[in-house]
This record gives structure tokens, C-alpha cells and sequence, in this order.
């Protein structure tokens, strides 16, 4: 599972889904996480990116996000949990509550969209991140990006990607539709 999230950290990146050290990723195993250290660059993963937590235990070298995918586990029985900063959802979220894709695969597989709001690193946030991403599979964080949990790190990426995509393709054409009105 380790080669797997080192791989997604890469697509991630070549994706324009993270840049910098934002984002982060674990995986579940058995009554433990696997988890990206706090300042970890997921392009260039390797094996000393990432520290073991058991559940419900912190850690400090562990990412800042570490209770939002503790929380994600203790509700749900997804294997993985990816969360990345893609900036099309990251500019919608400070324009909208929510938005409805109108791209093809938004429509079949996302529905609706909802920016939640809260207090970066506050045990609320973390619990309304988990609930969302327990009803749907991911959640959008108002300004701060996509939480996608998946058995496994391809559809978690999958999720992801068409967050990203459905956002571009929302906020492009409300772009155009603006100027188009000029």
C-alpha cells in the first residue's frame, strides 16, 4: 500500500491537485494509520515521508490534518483518505455554498458539491468533514480543498480528480458567462 500512496503523491502533483507541502494522505492498517509527516512534499514520497499512528492516538510528526482522517476511519470503512488543494475547487469554495456540476461525470457521480465551512483543525470541522465524507465519499473544505476516502488509492484519486474537474468546468463557465455578458 505504501508503494500506491507514494505513486497518487506523484499524480497528485502532476495533476496540479497539491503544489508545495500542501496536502496529505494515509491509508488504514488494521487498528493503525499510515500517514504523511507534517511538511511532507507528496511529489517526492519515499518511505520516510510517512509515520505509523494507532487510531485514535496523535502524533506530532504526523500531518496536521491527522484527526480529520482518524475521524474519517472511525466512521467509515474506507482503506484511504486523500486530501489535496486543487485550486478550482479551492476558488469556487470562497464564491459559493455549493454548487450542482454540470459536466457529465459530475453529474452521474458527484450530484452536488457543498463547501463546508469551520475552524481549520477544530475537532467540529473534523467531525463535519468525516459525516460529509462518510454520506458521499469526499468533502470539500471551504478554502482549504478535497477530502476523498476510497478503498483504495485510485479511486480516491479518481474522486479527486473529478471534484477538481467539475469545479474547472463550473467556474470556467461561469466565467465566460460573465464576460459573455459585456
Amino acid at each position: 500500500m505504501l508503494e500506491d500512496a507514494i505513486r497518487i503523491g506523484r499524480k497528485l502533483a502532476e495533476n496540479n491537485l497539491i503544489d508545495g507541502t500542501s496536502g496529505n494522505l494515509s491509508f488504514r492498517d488494521g487498528d493503525w494509520i499510515v500517514i504523511t509527516k507534517t511538511g511532507s512534499f507528496l511529489d517526492s514520497l519515499n518511505e520516510d515521508d510517512f509515520v505509523r499512528v494507532k487510531l485514535g492516538e496523535s502524533n506530532k510528526e504526523a500531518s496536521s490534518d491527522l484527526l480529520v482522517h482518524q475521524k474519517i476511519y472511525e466512521l467509515s470503512d474506507n482503506d484511504v483518505v486523500i486530501h489535496c488543494h486543487g485550486s478550482y475547487n479551492v476558488a469556487l469554495s470562497n464564491l459559493e455554498k455549493s454548487i450542482k456540476p454540470i459536466d457529465l461525470e459530475g453529474i452521474m457521480f458527484l450530484k452536488e458539491i457543498k463547501f463546508i465551512d469551520g475552524k481549520f483543525g477544530s475537532a467540529r470541522l473534523a467531525e463535519r468533514i468525516s459525516k460529509e465524507v462518510k454520506r458521499k465519499g469526499f468533502a470539500v473544505v471551504k478554502k482549504h480543498g478535497i477530502y476523498a476516502a476510497a478503498n483504495n488509492f485510485h479511486q480516491a484519486f479518481a474522486i479527486a480528480s473529478f471534484i477538481e474537474h467539475s469545479c474547472k468546468v463550473y467556474y470556467l463557465t461561469m466565467l465566460y458567462s460573465l464576460l459573455d455578458r459585456r
